[in-house]
């Protein structure tokens, strides 16, 4: 649980970072929130299946 805790803050830390980068850019802001979204729930679901795993054994 505090992994997926720490994951949010740092994916958060990013997500902020790049639209900061690309404040002139709206659809590119728009762009990159869709993707690192995506790689974020993709990160978070490989963290939640690794706990999962290491609680059953």
């Amino acid at each position: 649980m505090t992994v997926k805790i720490i994951a949010t803050l740092v994916w958060a830390a990013v997500l902020v970072g790049v639209t900061m980068l690309l404040r002139d850019v709206e659809w590119a802001q728009y762009a990159a929130t869709f993707v690192l979204a995506g790689v974020y729930a993709l990160i978070i679901n490989k963290l939640g299946g690794a706990s999962r795993q290491s609680s059953r054994l």
